[in-house]
């Protein structure tokens, strides 16, 4: 990600991020290459509910939080901590990045999804701080409920608190330990899940991705899988180097299992999905 030291003009800054209505985020599909063809992405999903909304709360619009709400409360609580400074007390399990919170980009995305598939039940594989947690909660009807599994019991403890300020907070459930020993706990006791979202460690994201598929009963009828493709995001520590001063944990990116996931989603048969926003977005085919 290095940058060119010569006298081209500066790149301008972003345009800020707009509030996006269904038509303009389904507009911004972009497919991976080989994974599906066609004109639209959600062409090739017959039947798709992505591009049928269902019910008057897919036709709803994404509006960012608003300052002093429980999620913007939540990101400027996970800003405002010292995740290196944590983890070498011990008092989490992994070091983690501020970063790694759900961005309004990733939430109005997940919304979305959520609202044009007509979820009911969402699974979470990896919630961190529970924005995204939280803006699925929000998202789903009445009776909705988001489960979310998290490795680390200090980040959970600290969505909560933002969490139950929430009137979606009563949505979420979350269950702390090793997502694959809780995945296999889960089966054969859950109904099934109409949304799941895998954003976790970068080596696990396969097994993950292959058990909710393979499990009988896990998914319900037209489910999506939506797997985070951003490199170094869930990613345990390898080892503290020395970058100047003060030190920093260092960590693999994921690429290889990132790229490897994408693969085996292009090559299967029964899969059709498309990548928006670092997020593979998977359904099965037919």
């Amino acid at each position: 990600f290095g940058s060119s030291l010569s006298s081209s003009p500066a790149p301008r800054p972003p345009a800020p991020f707009p509030t996006p209505p269904i038509a303009t985020m389904t507009a911004m599909w972009s497919p991976v290459v080989s994974v599906a063809s066609g004109a639209h992405p959600a062409s090739t999903f017959p039947n798709s509910h992505l591009l049928a909304p269902v019910g008057a709360a897919a036709a709803a619009t994404w509006a960012a939080s608003q300052p002093g709400s429980p999620m913007e409360e939540l990101r400027q609580a996970v800003r405002d901590e010292d995740w290196e400074r944590l983890y070498e007390e011990g008092r989490t399990r992994i070091t983690m990045r501020a970063e790694w919170s759900a961005t309004e980009e990733r939430c109005a995305l997940l919304q979305m999804l959520a609202r044009a598939g007509g979820a009911r039940r969402v699974l979470e594989i990896g919630s961190f701080c529970g924005a995204g947690a939280l803006a699925l909660a929000e998202a789903l009807p009445d009776d909705g409920e988001v489960l979310a599994l998290e490795l680390d019991e200090f980040s959970v403890a600290l969505g909560k608190k933002f969490q139950a300020k929430s009137p979606a907070g009563g949505k979420i459930r979350t269950a702390v330990g090793r997502a694959a020993e809780t995945l296999r706990d889960l089966i054969g006791r859950e109904p099934p899940f109409d949304m799941v979202v895998v954003d976790a460690d970068k080596e696990g994201a396969r097994q993950y991705f292959d058990l909710v598929w393979a499990t009988p009963g896990f998914l319900s009828e037209g489910a999506i899988v939506c797997v985070d493709m951003t490199p170094f995001k869930g990613q345990a520590p390898l080892r503290y180097a020395k970058f100047g001063f003060p030190y920093r944990w260092e960590a693999a990116s994921g690429q290889e299992h990132i790229d490897a996931l994408r693969a085996a989603v292009r090559e299967s048969p029964v899969h059709t999905a498309h990548e928006l926003g670092n997020l593979l977005v998977v359904r099965r085919s037919g």
